[in-house]
Formats: C-alpha cells, sequence, structure tokens
C-alpha cells in the first residue's frame, strides 16, 4: 500500500507519458471500426465498397504482408504511390473459385515504385458488394451454378495466385560489392540506401547478386478442397492478361447466340464421353473377354505400325523383334485360349489405344468386320486399367512397368485422368527403383546382356515421362542426377541383340540411325533438363542469375548439337517420318526447358532491365516450339498430333503475352525493352507471330476433336489469340471478335457432327447444332 501511495502521490509532471498506439489500420476502417487487413495500397473492405480513392493511411505506416517491406523503402516509395492512388483502382480478376487481385501493368502506372508495382494481393471474393459488412454472408454463398456460360469457357482455366511478392525486394536494392565474393542470404543483409539524389546506378542489379524468387503459383478451389499447380508457364503467363474477362464479356454481349446454344456448349466443355463408357460399369475382365475386345487382325496389324513408327521411337519399352514374335505366337494360340497369357493381351490392347488417334479412321473401318465405335479404345483403357487393377503381382518386373507405362501413355493420348498424371508417373519411378533399375546393371552379374539393355531402356523412358508431366504441372520431378547411376542405352538396332546374347554390341556413333538413336541423343541432356526443372519448381529461386545464363548456354549447346540423321533412303516414307519427329522432339523438350525457365525472368523484364536476355529467350523458344509444329503441320496430321502437348499451349500463351504486352506499349512514349523492341524494330515479326499462333490453334482444335477433355481450352485459347490480334491493330477488334463466336460453333457443330449417330450424346441428339441451324 505504501508503495501504491507513493506512486499515486507522484506530480503529475513527473509521470512518463503514455505510449500512443500506433494505428495500423487505414482511415476508412478505422472510422467505421471495423477490422481491416492492411492490404496496400487499397484494403480489401475499400475496394469492395467502391471506395479505393479513400483508402489512406497514417505517415511512415509499415505494410504488414509475410514478406515485409523494408521502412527505407515504404517511406520513399509511399509518397509516390499515394500520388496515383486515388486516379488507378487495382483490377479485380476472378479464376475460379479464387478471385486475384492482378497487378496493374506498369505501362499504365509510369509514377508506382518497382516495388509497389510488382506486388499482388489476394482478395477473398470478387464482385462488387455494397456494404462491406456483407461480405462474410457473400463470401460463403456458392457461386458454381450462378456462373455464366464465357465466365467458365472463355475465364481463364487455371487460377494463379500470387501469395507473396514475385521477387524479394531486398533484391533490387544491393549495398556495393567488391568482386563475386560469397555473400550471406538476402534476408540477413542490410539496405544501403541510395544517394541523395536519387540515383541508384551504383545498387543496380547485377548477374552476380544472389536471387531470391517467390514463383507464382495456381491453387484452385477452397478451404480443405484445392487442385495445387506449381510454378509452371500458366501460373506466370495467365496473370499478364487483366483485361481477358472483360474482353470476354464484350463478346458474349454481343453475341446472344451463345446463350442460345449455352446447353449444348456446356456438353461439349464437359465432354462427350461422361455417359458412355466413363459411367458405364462392367464385369471384371477375363482372359476370354479381353481377347473379345480385339478387331480384326488386320486392324491390329496397321495399329501396331503406327505405334512402332510413332510412339515406339520416342519411348522405347520393346524389343521389337521379340515382341513381332509373341504377337505371331498369340495369333496361332487365339482358338485355344487357355495357354494365352493375359498380361500380354492387356499389353497389346494398351499398344492399340495408344495409336488409335494416329491412324486413319477410314482405313480401319475399311478393314474392320464389325463397326468401330468412337470410344472403342476408351474402352480398351478402362478394361486394361481395371485388369491391371485386380492383378497381383508379387513382385515388379519388366511386364509390369511395360504395362504401367503404356496405361500412363494411353491416358495421355487419349486426355484420361489428366490431374493424376504426376501421381502416376511418380509411383511408377518409385516402383522401378524398387527394383533397382536406378542402380547400372552391370554391377550384378545375374543378369543378362539382354535384359541389362532392356533395363536401361525402360528406366530411361520412366525418367522421361516424369520429368515432361513435371514440368507440365508445375512440379518438382521424382529424382535428380545423383539419385541414379544407370547409363543410356547403346545405340544399337534391335537386331543386333537377342536373349541369348552373351557379349553386349558395339556402341555405334551417334550419327548412325538406329532404333535407340532418339533415345541416346535425348538423354545426353537429361541431367541438365532434370536440374532445370527442380531449380524453377522450387517453392523459391534462390540462385544468381549468371546461373541461369549458364544453364541456357548449356541447353542451347544441345539443341546445336542435335544430329543430323542423313539418311539416304528417300523413298523409305517411314524412316522418313522418323527422323522428322526424332528432331522435332529434341528441339521442342529442350525449348520446353528454355521456356520454362526464363518466363519466371522475362515477366520481370518490363520492370528489371537485367532480365532482358530472358525475355528474349523465351520469346526464341516458343517461337522455335511453334515453328516445329507448323512444320510438322503441313508435313503430315500423325506427326503434327505426336508433338502436340501442353508445351504448345505454354508457347502460344507466351507468344500471346508478348503481342498483348507490345499492343499496350504502343501508345506510350517510353522507349520498349527486352522482346517488346523486336516486335517494333523488326517490320512483319507480329504478324508472323500471330500466324504462328493460328497453326497451332488449329493443330490443336485437331487434338481437341479426339481427346474427352479440351473444348475448354480450346475456347480460352482462341479468345486468347483474339485478343492479343485486338491490342496489335485495335481497329479491327470487332472482327476478332466474331472469329471467337465463329471458331466455338464451328468446333462444337464439327464435334455433334463426328458423333451425330452415337448413343452417348444422349436424347437431345444434336442439340442447336441439328441439320446446321446454327
Amino acid at each position: 500500500m505504501a508503495d501504491v501511495e507513493s506512486a499515486g502521490s507522484t506530480p503529475q509532471a513527473d509521470r512518463p507519458r503514455k505510449r500512443r498506439r500506433r494505428t495500423m489500420a487505414c482511415t476508412q476502417c478505422r472510422s467505421r471500426k471495423l477490422r481491416c487487413d492492411r492490404e496496400y495500397p487499397t484494403c480489401t473492405r475499400c475496394m469492395k465498397s467502391r471506395t479505393p480513392s479513400k483508402c489512406t493511411y497514417e505517415d511512415g505506416f509499415l505494410w504488414q504482408q509475410p514478406t515485409t517491406l523494408t521502412p527505407t523503402s515504404v517511406s520513399t516509395n509511399r509518397t509516390v504511390g499515394a500520388s496515383v492512388h486515388a486516379s488507378v483502382a487495382p483490377r479485380t480478376e476472378q479464376t475460379g473459385l479464387v478471385n486475384v487481385e492482378l497487378t496493374p501493368s506498369l505501362g499504365r502506372e509510369p509514377a508506382l515504385a518497382r516495388s509497389d508495382a510488382m506486388l499482388s494481393t489476394v482478395a477473398p471474393n470478387s464482385g462488387p458488394i455494397a456494404h462491406p459488412e456483407d461480405a462474410p454472408e457473400q463470401e460463403r454463398r456458392p457461386q458454381g451454378k450462378e456462373k455464366g456460360f464465357l465466365e467458365t469457357v472463355l475465364g481463364a482455366p487455371k487460377a494463379a495466385v500470387d501469395q507473396e511478392p514475385y521477387i524479394n525486394t531486398d533484391v533490387l536494392h544491393r549495398s556495393r560489392r567488391s568482386g563475386v565474393e560469397e555473400t550471406p542470404p538476402l534476408s540477413t543483409r542490410p539496405r544501403r540506401p541510395c544517394a541523395d539524389d536519387g540515383s541508384d546506378m551504383d545498387d543496380v542489379l547485377s548477374p552476380s547478386h544472389d536471387l531470391d524468387l517467390s514463383p507464382r503459383i495456381m491453387m484452385r478451389g477452397r478451404d480443405t478442397k484445392t487442385r495445387f499447380s506449381g510454378s509452371g508457364i500458366y501460373a506466370n503467363v495467365v496473370a499478364q492478361f487483366p483485361d481477358i474477362r472483360a474482353f470476354a464479356e464484350e463478346i458474349r454481349h454481343a453475341n446472344p447466340i451463345l446463350s442460345q446454344v449455352r446447353p449444348d456448349l456446356e456438353r461439349v466443355i464437359k465432354g462427350l464421353w461422361r455417359r458412355q463408357p466413363l459411367k458405364q460399369a462392367f464385369p471384371d475382365p477375363t482372359i476370354e473377354s479381353l481377347i473379345a475386345l480385339l478387331p480384326s487382325r488386320s486392324v491390329v496389324d496397321e495399329l501396331i505400325g503406327v505405334y512402332l513408327t510413332y510412339i515406339e521411337s520416342l519411348h522405347r519399352i520393346f524389343h521389337v523383334p521379340t515382341f513381332l514374335k509373341e504377337l505371331d505366337d498369340f495369333w496361332k494360340m487365339v482358338p485355344n485360349p487357355s495357354p494365352i497369357a493375359a498380361a500380354f493381351v492387356v499389353q497389346l490392347l494398351l499398344v492399340l489405344a495408344c495409336a488409335w488417334n494416329l491412324a486413319d479412321m477410314t482405313s480401319l473401318q475399311d478393314k474392320s468386320a464389325v463397326p468401330l465405335k468412337c470410344y472403342t479404345a476408351i474402352e480398351w483403357v478402362l478394361h486394361a486399367e481395371k485388369w491391371i487393377e485386380n492383378a497381383r503381382f508379387r513382385r515388379q518386373e519388366i511386364t509390369t512397368l511395360r504395362l504401367q507405362i503404356l496405361t500412363i501413355m494411353a491416358r495421355n493420348c487419349h486426355g484420361m485422368k489428366r490431374s493424376k498424371a504426376w501421381l502416376a508417373t511418380n509411383t511408377l519411378v518409385r516402383q522401378a527403383m524398387l527394383s533397382g533399375y536406378h542402380r547400372d546393371p552391370d554391377q550384378y552379374a545375374q543378369i543378362s546382356v539382354f535384359n541389362k539393355e532392356m533395363r536401361r531402356r525402360i528406366w530411361m523412358t520412366i525418367v522421361e515421362l516424369d520429368l515432361q508431366v513435371a514440368i507440365d504441372r508445375g512440379m518438382p520431378p521424382a529424382v535428380q542426377p545423383l539419385d541414379y547411376d544407370t547409363l543410356p542405352p547403346l545405340n544399337i538396332d534391335d537386331d543386333e541383340i537377342h536373349q541369348s546374347s552373351s557379349v553386349a554390341p558395339a556402341d555405334r556413333p551417334l550419327s548412325d540411325i538406329t532404333d535407340s538413336s532418339f533415345q541416346t541423343a535425348l538423354g545426353r541432356s537429361l541431367p541438365l533438363r532434370l536440374k532445370g526443372c527442380q531449380l524453377m519448381h522450387s517453392p523459391r529461386i534462390s540462385c544468381r542469375y549468371e546461373e541461369i545464363q549458364r544453364l541456357d548456354w548449356e541447353l542451347s549447346r544441345h539443341l546445336s548439337q542435335i544430329p543430323r540423321w542423313d539418311h539416304t533412303g528417300a523413298s523409305d516414307l517411314v524412316k522418313q517420318h522418323k527422323v522428322a519427329l526424332w528432331k522435332a522432339a529434341i528441339e521442342t523438350k529442350l525449348a520446353q526447358t528454355l521456356l520454362s525457365t526464363h518466363t519466371p525472368f522475362a515477366i520481370e523484364s518490363q520492370r528489371e532491365p537485367l532480365f532482358a536476355p530472358s525475355a528474349r529467350s523465351r520469346l526464341d523458344s516458343a517461337t522455335m516450339i511453334l515453328s516445329t509444329q507448323k512444320r510438322l503441320f503441313n508435313t503430315s496430321k500423325p506427326l503434327s498430333l505426336c508433338m502436340l502437348g501442353e508445351w504448345t499451349t505454354q508457347a502460344l500463351l507466351s507468344v500471346c503475352q508478348v503481342l498483348h504486352a507490345q499492343g499496350q506499349r504502343n501508345n506510350l512514349s517510353s522507349h520498349p525493352i527486352s522482346s517488346l523492341s523486336l516486335l517494333r524494330s523488326l517490320p512483319g515479326l507480329s504478324e508472323s507471330l500471330v500466324l504462328l499462333a493460328e497453326t497451332a490453334l488449329v493443330a490443336l482444335e485437331d487434338r481437341f476433336w479426339l481427346v474427352l477433355k479440351g473444348a475448354k481450352d480450346y475456347f480460352f485459347l482462341s479468345t486468347l489469340v483474339a485478343l492479343a490480334k485486338a491490342k496489335q491493330w485495335p481497329d479491327q477488334a470487332d472482327m476478332y471478335k466474331h472469329q471467337v463466336v465463329e471458331r466455338i460453333l464451328l468446333f462444337a457443330q464439327a464435334l455433334f457432327s463426328r458423333h451425330a449417330g452415337c448413343e452417348h450424346l444422349g436424347k437431345p441428339g444434336m442439340g442447336s447444332f441439328h441439320n446446321n441451324q446454327v
């Protein structure tokens, strides 16, 4: 009590002044006594209440985010950002169930500081809200059935979410360095302030500086029901089209015909295979039922020829002479099927399913005694999957690994279970490692020469499949070069080795054309591509830009070392197609690795001049992929279909993004940088890029007619190409919008016409497209 009384008797002047707590909320939320999320430059409540200009903070406010800006950066950039804050409001973009505030283009806001322009925030929900207090109720409202056709079809198929600043803001403000000695991590090094005159030439970012980048990701869904795609090209590029939704809405309002045919278009989007056979139950397969699924021998022979030419030459899993001998023995045992192995029949069905889309349907129908249904190959895959699922393999051996590889390739050919491909390839890699395929078989004396070579082929094919799926999905690969020591397969023909061989044949020069030439040539760059995929798809890209340049140099060196494979047999069409396919596949795989490596840096090249080489390399890689596809498209349809995949879509998106960005800067007086300068300085380059994009879109249309799903991606890409052309030539924007509608209607009508007599279309038949009414 004495202490209390003495304290109470202290004069008022001697009391320490109570420290005023800093106000963290914006002025509007503080006046309304609402919880503020402190987003900068505009909080979510002010944005939803349509009063972004009134969202202001106290002087010296420190923006609280997972990666916090330094006080010096905020104090110097706050006044600049506040000057344009009242006139420019961020654009809200809704993709899927996640709402994204995309960073405004640097060309539109030249007054914004670089650190402010790079930051993107995530809003809980989109759409106008009259009263911020009612936001929680509207956030819980389901939106799946309230979306219009263009919101789900012409909207972005992926949701790009920036969970934190794309580039660590400290990386743009370096202290002076002498030499390239090792330095501590960026987060532990203090930033040196700029000079008094505002010049930061001494602190400019150089290739020897350590980078700490957080790549963009894609997340669809909400709460615990989400689907993740890593830092692939979709996540980086799609976010660069903030006006795609407004462009699609203009198309929808200007063309009421889309609302009339919406039910039929939705059936196209969901896939025409939903009812039959995917949703139709069937009993467990037996050896008799599996043999009954096979078509006539002439059809089987043609499909096997297509498989050996276009698929087996890329993914080596068979010893072709042995496989053909087993096939002849199978046909002899068909009348008495008891000694036939069910695994061989399943293997044969999967081989036929892989080649189905590459064959000529008219020729197959002429050779078949019974009508071939449009979903015949789908039934083969489903029955094979069910048999493999029911089979109880006690130990993984080469036949079971072949079945798993063929299942993954057949699903990919028909667009089945695309979201589970990464899991399937990872499981396949682990199964192969459990069987020791990741260790070179020369260390074990109990493995024959023939089986050693087959194990090397199988392992190389498995790693390539996993790497391709990882790059497409933006995920890390299952293995790295240090995880295995299996040697590449020998560059030999299959006739040079047999099961009774006791001595391995001599490895032939890479310039010689053999049955294993492609796998041998592609295997030289496999460790480098694995390293690049692991680096770019990590949670954080921690490296120096000179390492990216070194990776670019090594990949370009492999591109220059692709064998010429000159062949004298000009009349041999099969060999011509094989060599053309090998060269195109190696070029495309190396170019895709370059594309995924440079895309994150190319996106930031408009803000950071250091990354200008990445912008040019990305454009070169994208045009290489599209030019290769155009050449194959003009040569042969099977060749074109073989080289169509996610890499084609990624290259198409990259080209459209370059055209879109250049169109936005046409009316600006500032000089363009990076790849945009090429479009302005080289006459006719924009027209050439548009021609490549249009050709790729036509080629993708042929593929989307054959796979289960893909119509939604095709509609989105059609809108994106039209948007890029409208940015380049604004006077013809209405014509490009009309072309989008024509593409959508013609695509749907052609698909319905192909399946006019099929039962899986349901009772409405062709709907609005019946008798060409549209």
